[in-house]
């Protein structure tokens, strides 16, 4: 499913990824950025990735910029379930979790691949498919969990 996010959802992206890098650094929380690219750009695409799956299931996003501690996923559904978007540039990228994420942390991961400001949601996996020991790898930037496309449900 395709989404482009409009001029009010791309100037929110803009001013939530700076106004969150900037409370993060502020308060010591270290950048956990995974590839090459620029901190701004993973902040500016990982809330644009927000915003796009916020818009496809009828959800207000989080506009909290001031947390002191982040919850450890990104969107809350109307029934409940807790959702972590994970957000690439690369039309063939993987569902990625750092080795630190637990079963617990959140019900669904989400993947969504593009670049600002088009997007397309690929599909997503329950918490306890994705986090598992089969599904370790490393890409390069040391280990964590990932699921191809082909292995995620669609949306």
């Amino acid at each position: 499913m395709k989404i482009t996010l409009n001029d009010a959802e791309q100037a929110l992206a803009r001013h939530l990824a700076k106004s969150r890098y900037d409370n993060a650094r502020s308060t010591g929380k270290p950048d956990q950025k995974m590839g090459g690219q620029s901190c701004e750009e993973t902040d500016l695409e990982g809330i644009a990735g927000e915003l796009v799956v916020c818009k496809r299931l009828n959800l207000y996003p989080d506009t909290d910029t001031d947390l002191i501690i982040y919850p450890k996923y990104d969107l809350l559904t109307h029934k409940g379930t807790k959702v972590d978007v994970k957000t690439t540039k690369y039309s063939s990228g993987r569902l990625l979790a750092t080795m630190k994420k637990k079963v617990e942390d959140c019900d669904v991961y989400v993947l969504v691949v593009g670049e600002f400001p088009n997007y397309r949601i690929v599909g997503w996996a329950k918490s306890e498919e994705l986090i598992l020991k089969e599904n370790i790898i490393n890409l390069g930037h040391g280990e964590g969990y990932a699921l191809n496309q082909s292995q995620l449900r669609s949306f």
